[in-house]
Formats: C-alpha cells, sequence, structure tokens
C-alpha cells in the first residue's frame, strides 16, 4: 500500500507544477456532489505544448479539482469516459509508479516508473529507438491477464545497460516482479510531462501486482489514481468538447460512484 500513496503523492507533484492557471482554453465541468463539490477540468495547457510529441497543440489534460485540492480519476472513470467520448481519438490513461527496486543484472537501484495505457506512445505519435513499444494488446483488462513487458526511457537504457543494443528481450525484476524489456524511447521523450522522463514503463495492468497486499485493483471506484489526457479529433474544437462531454457526464457519474461512498459521486451535476 505504500507503493500506492508514494504514487499518488508524486502524481500530486506533477500536477501541482501544471501551469492549470496559464491555460489556452478550459472546460470546467462542476459537479454537484454534496459537501465535496469537484470541478473537473479540461485543460489544453502550456505544459502539454511543450511536450516534443506530434502536435502537442491537440492534447488536452483532463484533471478533476476538490476544495482539498487535485486528485486523478479511478480506473472505472477513465474507462467510462473513454467509452462515451466522440471528441477525442483517444485517450490515455497514465500513473507515475514512484519509485520501486529495480533489479539488473542482479544489481538493485530505485527507478521512476510510470505505467500507461497501450495506447499511449500511438496517440502520442512516438516511435521507438530500439524493438517496439507497448500497445493496446499489451494492457488489455479484458484478458484478465497483462503482459510483463517493458518499455526503457534512454536514460536508463545508458545507464544500466550500457547502450547494449542487444537489450530487447532481456529481463529486469520490478519490486520483485520479472518484465522483459520490448522497446526503448527516444533520447527526446521525456514522457507524459515536461521534465519527468520515466526509466521504465509498463502496462497499466501490470501495475496493481506491484502494490503491497491486495487494496489496489483497477476496478476499485474509490481509488483515485490516474491521470487522462486525450488528443481532439481534427476539427473538434473545445467548445464541441465541452457539449459533447455534458451530455454524458451525469451517466459517467452513476455509472462509476463509489460503492464504499456512494454520496462522493452522485447528485445532480451542472456544467458551466
Amino acid at each position: 500500500m505504500e507503493t500506492f500513496w508514494q504514487s499518488l503523492r508524486y502524481i500530486l507533484r506533477v500536477l501541482a507544477k501544471s501551469p492549470i492557471f496559464t491555460i489556452v482554453a478550459i472546460l470546467s465541468l462542476a459537479l454537484g456532489i454534496g459537501a465535496n463539490t469537484a470541478i473537473f477540468t479540461l485543460v489544453n495547457a502550456l505544459l502539454l505544448r511543450n511536450l516534443p510529441v506530434s502536435q502537442p497543440e491537440r492534447l488536452v489534460q483532463l484533471v478533476a479539482v476538490r476544495p482539498d485540492g487535485k486528485v486523478p480519476f479511478s480506473y472505472p472513470m477513465f474507462r467510462e469516459v473513454g467509452r462515451a467520448q466522440r471528441v477525442f481519438t483517444g485517450l490515455i490513461g497514465w500513473g507515475a509508479g514512484g519509485m520501486p527496486n529495480v533489479e539488473v543484472n542482479g544489481v538493485l537501484a530505485q527507478n521512476h516508473l510510470m505505467t500507461v495505457t497501450g495506447n499511449c506512445y500511438s496517440e502520442l505519435g512516438i516511435t521507438p529507438l530500439l524493438g517496439r513499444l507497448l500497445v493496446p494488446e499489451d494492457s488489455d483488462p479484458r484478458s484478465g491477464t497483462s503482459s510483463q513487458v517493458a518499455v526503457l526511457g534512454y536514460e536508463f537504457w545508458r545507464s544500466r545497460f550500457g547502450s547494449a543494443s542487444d537489450v530487447v528481450g532481456k529481463q529486469i525484476r520490478v519490486a520483485g516482479h520479472p518484465f522483459t524489456i520490448i522497446g526503448v524511447t527516444r533520447k527526446w521523450f521525456s514522457g507524459m510531462t515536461t521534465g519527468e522522463p520515466p526509466d521504465i514503463t509498463i502496462p497499466i495492468t501490470a501495475y496493481p501486482q506491484l502494490t503491497e497486499g491486495n487494496e489496489f485493483t483497477l476496478e476499485s471506484r474509490s481509488l483515485l489514481w490516474l491521470s487522462v489526457t486525450g488528443r481532439l479529433k481534427d476539427g473538434v474544437t473545445i467548445e464541441q468538447a465541452r457539449a459533447q462531454l455534458q451530455s454524458f457526464w451525469p451517466e459517467v457519474l452513476l455509472a462509476t460512484a463509489s460503492t464504499e461512498n456512494p454520496g462522493n459521486l452522485r447528485g445532480r451535476s451542472t456544467f458551466s
């Protein structure tokens, strides 16, 4: 469980760095949920424009803001939004996995971990330096299993593998669990935030096994841990995205309300 809280603290630090108030466009979705009023914000921020990826100006980030601070999404919420939305080419779910012990050739060291949905690299327009990158089939929760595969960041590959060209197919252990290396990202790839390049990236479905105990599951409606980034379809404006989100958001809340504390997500929803 400590690994989960490390991850959550890391995510909140990343969100805190985001220039949320220096935005190109903003959608504020005010949700009436009793005393815990939350604002779900869709932003096309300058932070995303600095990512070295294809058409970064089309990227938007979904952020939940409560009186007690910014919080990520639950996985069920991410999934329902993905099913209902029609304004993005796709939604990327991603989370900072903290700094677990990573074993390479018998040597342990702590390294930055990122966990993503399998469409992450294709949505960003990223190609590998070596091997391949994650694909949707690597993180399909419907299969009941997860591919035990990992993508290495450039600096991690250089420092811990000596830039070996035959690294693909080798194995590392993350928090004691084996992962097979499938690829290496290019030097300039910084992950989902500028200045925070991940050392290792794994499928989102593989992350729960790295947490201590059985308290962390993808299907939990009460654990808010997932950051969400989307790419607007060509020709779609922020205003059009606002209208489409307004049409389905109440249903998403009903479908993803926490069974532990249903009042946190139910209630009359208004949009601005």
